[in-house]
């Protein structure tokens, strides 16, 4: 029977946010920059009645800051996973740096373009607005192909021998492969919502997902969010459970999500809204 199992890159005895900042101070500095952008925009949101698709022009660049911040929470998180002393290596500040600046430009522009009630996404208008959302595609792509090259590094460092650490390559590759496709379907899509009603007023929860027609943000926010879920999933498995179980249960839930992003996407070809 296979030898119980830990997880890898475990936090020491610190205060949660300590430890993230201990574990990899730019992106828990960019964490802690976006969450306050959010509440910035949030803000905004309360003091300024225009609207856009029928919400308020700054629950855009809201809803981007906060994701973003969850992102680089995220990131910083595995940090710890990468051999030791990779981040001060040449290769290492490239995977540190590029994201924060991609990061940058999206959220100025969208921010930008909420001040201007214009819309940044599928804004073709103008020789501008064009270049800007090619520019904008570019960052995106940045941002879930930094994922790839983690998940890379830290299998080549783990291999399968830790299910923890395969769990964050699985999810990590699941937002580059699921989260990154199914934001390009939006791309060539030119629009998030496949039939129904084109506002986002009335839309379920937070994310304003809609009610009355197929939308493409419920695939891409499941994708996105593989990063996070799959790693939690593996962190609450019984360390009693032999190594071998746990990866195979870790590559089982890799595949039911796949699968479960895959139909949200399905379904929302389909004009059929996710609630």
């Amino acid at each position: 029977m296979s030898a119980q199992w830990t997880i890898a890159g475990a936090p020491s005895r610190l205060t949660l946010v300590e430890s993230f900042a201990q574990r990899h101070p730019v992106w828990w500095r960019a964490t802690l920059a976006y969450a306050a952008l959010a509440a910035v925009f949030l803000a905004a949101s309360l003091v300024d009645d225009r609207l856009f698709n029928g919400v308020s022009v700054w629950v855009k660049p809201f809803k981007f800051s906060l994701s973003i911040a969850v992102y680089f929470a995220t990131l910083a998180w595995f940090a710890p996973l990468l051999p030791n002393g990779y981040f001060e290596a040449r290769r290492g500040r490239w995977l540190t740096w590029l994201p924060v600046a991609c990061s940058a430009f999206e959220i100025a522009y969208i921010a930008l373009q909420a001040a201007r009630g214009e819309a940044s996404h599928f804004n073709l208008t103008s020789a501008f607005y064009i270049g800007m959302y090619a520019l904008m595609g570019v960052g995106a792509l940045v941002l879930v192909s930094m994922c790839l090259w983690m998940a890379c590094v830290v299998l080549r460092r783990h291999g399968l021998r830790d299910p923890y650490a395969l769990a964050v390559a699985l999810g990590l590759i699941a937002a580059f492969v699921l989260g990154g496709g199914f934001g390009e379907a939006m791309a060539a899509n030119m629009s998030h919502w496949v039939g129904g009603v084109p506002t986002d007023a009335g839309g379920f929860g937070p994310m304003r997902w809609s009610r009355t027609g197929g939308d493409l943000r419920v695939a891409h926010f499941f994708g996105m969010h593989a990063m996070q879920f799959l790693p939690v999933f593996a962190a609450l498995l019984p360390r009693t459970l032999p190594r071998k179980v746990a990866i195979g249960l870790v590559v089982a839930a890799a595949v039911g999500y796949a699968g479960f992003a895959t139909f949200t996407f399905v379904e929302a070809l389909r004009g059929v809204p996710f609630i």
